[in-house]
């Protein structure tokens, strides 16, 4: 089905499914022959034949996201899955079902639907479009309101409590290691799915060292079917959450083990459509995007200004938000996440903040902290974008020559804004790519900054209670782990 094993020679930023991707496929037996065979029509069905002529349809067998996630033989950059569970049609089906329900008088058997959208994906919106991103998020709103969407929700909410949780977590184990580089630190960002799979399954010696707090999808996930559920006064499964994402691993990542709620039989995220099915729904149901109607997004707060952004790239913002928490915590320094963002794009110096552009490359930086008194480094963070540079830290950490506290980990170069679900320009020069994705970049930036903390306070001690995100509930909702995959030979994957 696929090429050989996994090249890791001539990197291009793009790992290829292995041979080795197999589903074991259980077959029926009746332990004695009765020369039964096989054949194929003219539709390319396969169907068996038995002896006396009566014909049996087989079933074809498919690989589920399930099934790729639990197998060892691969490293996938998912547009080469054969994703058969999750894209823009399951969510018109959704929908379909629920108007035929409600057609029936049998509305309160249908779904709640709830649509979450990453602030990456209306930037690569905007630009094909030639609009804002706040014009794009109303649009968006209307678009799937009319469609039978219940509720639409910016994604931006669920990453100021993941950047606020990883900011928390990365203090702890600095604290409990004394700032050495170990068995705790470095802290490893893992919010890309495609980094964690590519960690799981050829170099699970660095899981420990990854952030357990929930990437902003799941932390999304984990708002809708646990807090929306309470106030809508309805259980998990009676909501089907949508969230419209930048990359097609995104839905390799909703579709883990870990985020499956075995009581109600749910998974905290449903359904990822990337922004290229997004558009493309456009396309099918004949909507005019230029020309809809706008509507306000939903709030999870009393806040009418749905749509912001964080410091930093389209990564997250997770170094930025990180080095000022934990210069502000451990050593009383007032570093912003914008100042530790402008020296890192070099639009800003400060006497405390070196940046260094390893090999000159702009998707491998890193940004170190300076004591005030001794010049010597406090904080070294880095941030690492690409398969490449992914290599070179992998290396650094096996053989124990990494220096940094904290990296931030992107699979794709230039960060999520590059993502493999996003838009793409019509000129497909690698010129006309490399500037579409840096016009990208720049719309996601434009949003307006606010301060995570300020976001999410009062939230966090409606959901959590008193004690906030010190609480036992709060820890095992916004936490998750991760699974080294021991790898399976298959012969048939030699290369002959």
């Amino acid at each position: 089905m696929f090429s050989g094993g996994l090249r890791l020679t001539d990197l291009n930023d793009y790992i290829t499914p292995g041979q080795e991707c197999i589903k074991p496929v259980p077959v029926k037996k009746s332990g004695r022959s009765d020369g039964s065979h096989i054949q194929m029509d003219t539709t390319g069905e396969y169907f068996e034949v038995t002896k006396d002529g009566a014909s049996t349809k087989l079933e074809a067998a498919t690989i589920s996201l399930n099934d790729c996630l639990a197998c060892s033989g691969c490293v996938t950059s998912a547009e080469t899955v054969l994703i058969t569970m999750q894209s823009h049609t399951e969510l018109l089906a959704v929908l379909d079902e629920n108007r035929t329900l409600r057609d029936m008088g049998k509305g309160d058997e249908a779904k709640q639907v709830v649509v979450t959208v990453a602030p990456q994906s209306r930037a690569s919106l905007a630009l094909k479009y030639q609009m804002s991103t706040q014009t794009v998020a109303k649009r968006m709103t209307h678009v799937l309101k009319s469609m039978g969407v219940d509720y639409v929700l910016d994604s931006a909410f669920g990453r100021d409590i993941t950047l606020v949780e990883s900011a928390r977590e990365f203090v702890r184990r600095y604290r409990e290691s004394e700032g050495k580089v170990g068995d705790q630190l470095p802290v490893l960002a893992s919010w890309c799915p495609g980094w964690v799979c590519y960690a799981e399954k050829t170099h699970a010696e660095v899981l420990p060292w990854m952030s357990t707090t929930r990437s902003p999808q799941q932390m999304m996930g984990a708002i809708v079917k646990d807090y929306m559920a309470k106030r809508l006064n309805t259980s998990p499964d009676r909501i089907y959450h949508v969230a419209i994402m930048m990359c097609y691993d995104k839905k390799l990542e909703a579709s883990r083990d870990d985020f499956y709620n075995d009581v109600y039989k749910t998974r905290d995220v449903d359904c990822v459509v990337t922004t290229g099915e997004f558009d493309r729904l456009l396309r099918e149901t004949h909507t005019s995007f230029a020309n809809a109607p706008e509507a306000q997004l939903d709030s999870l707060t009393n806040s009418k200004d749905c749509v912001y952004a964080s410091a930093g790239t389209s990564a997250g913002g997770g170094l930025e938000y990180i080095m000022s928490y934990a210069a502000r915590e451990l050593f009383g320094m007032d570093v912003s996440p914008d100042l530790v963002a402008a020296v890192g794009k070099g639009e800003a110096q400060h006497p405390l903040l070196q940046v260094k552009l390893v090999r000159s490359q702009s998707d491998h930086r890193e940004i170190t902290l300076l004591d005030p008194h001794t010049k010597q480094p406090l904080l070294q963070f880095a941030a690492v974008y690409g398969f490449r540079h992914l290599q070179n830290l992998v290396r650094k950490l096996k053989s124990k020559r990494s220096v940094y506290h904290y990296v931030e980990v992107a699979a794709c170069p230039s960060a999520c804004s590059n993502g493999g679900g996003q838009l793409q320009p019509e000129d497909p020069s690698p010129g006309a790519k490399k500037q579409w994705v840096a016009e990208t970049e720049r719309t996601y930036a434009r949003d307006a900054k606010t301060r995570p903390e300020d976001n999410v306070r009062q939230f966090i001690y409606e959901w959590f209670g008193p004690h906030g995100l010190d609480s036992s509930d709060a820890q095992r909702v916004l936490h998750t782990q991760f699974h080294g995959v021991v790898a399976t030979a298959n012969p048939l994957g030699v290369s002959w």
